[in-house]
């Protein structure tokens, strides 16, 4: 069972859900443990026929050294964009290129930029609270949008703190499923602060659907080399 506590050993944590950088065409396997473990994370659609946006996001801190974060975008399983510590973000294979020519592209850099920055900062206020945390510390998040096959839109949020699977929000309903029962401080800690909550919500409903529906068009170009 997940406790505060492990907050606490000092342990390395695991490895973000997902590893790609900027010229590979899909996702690098994690070097170490990931959380694409057992149990799978909840609420996910199987993704076989259905469009899907998916953002995972990492924010740790070793030992020693400063904060690092990650981002890692897919649309329909292909990695197309990477975010590195320093915020920059790259397209990724010739998926990516051809999404960074869209209008969107630069405010979905933005919205990733905030979104690293809003987590890094919840896990930086986590510290301050709790002098007794130990680090490393590493938070993951995934951010999921999709389509099913009837045209329904649908998202979601997945966290896990140093490796454990947290929480699964429901974007539809604003439910928040404990992987564990020992994850209810996480959900208490973020419902007393509006501004988080709602933000989370506002970019699972709003953006990521803004964002797959302007990608979904451009996803038949893929395979096809520029100027065919």
């Amino acid at each position: 069972m997940w406790r505060k506590s492990h907050l606490q050993d000092g342990r390395e944590p695991q490895a973000a859900l997902l590893h790609c950088e900027p010229g590979h065409s899909a996702p690098m396997p994690p070097t170490r443990g990931s959380l694409k473990g057992d149990p799978p994370l909840i609420g996910l659609p199987n993704f076989t026929d259905a469009a899907s946006l998916c953002y995972s996001f990492t924010v740790k801190k070793p030992a020693s050294g400063p904060w690092n974060r990650e981002v890692i975008g897919q649309l329909n399983k292909k990695c197309f964009i990477y975010c590195n510590s320093t915020n920059n973000c790259y397209p990724n294979g010739v998926l990516g290129n051809r999404l960074s020519a869209t209008k969107i592209w630069g405010t979905q850099v933005e919205t990733l930029r905030d979104l690293s920055d809003l987590f890094k900062q919840q896990m930086i206020d986590l510290k301050q609270e709790n002098n007794t945390i130990r680090e490393p510390l590493s938070l993951q998040a995934r951010l999921c949008c999709w389509h099913e096959v009837d045209g329904r839109f649908n998202g979601s949020w997945d966290f896990g703190l140093n490796g454990y699977k947290m929480a699964h929000v429901d974007s539809s309903t604003g439910e928040w499923t404990e992987v564990d029962p020992g994850s209810r401080w996480m959900k208490e800690m973020w419902e007393k602060k509006k501004h988080v909550t709602d933000f989370l919500s506002r970019t699972s409903q709003g953006d990521c659907k803004k964002l797959l529906e302007e990608f979904e068009s451009h996803w038949e170009e893929k395979l096809e080399p520029a100027g065919n």
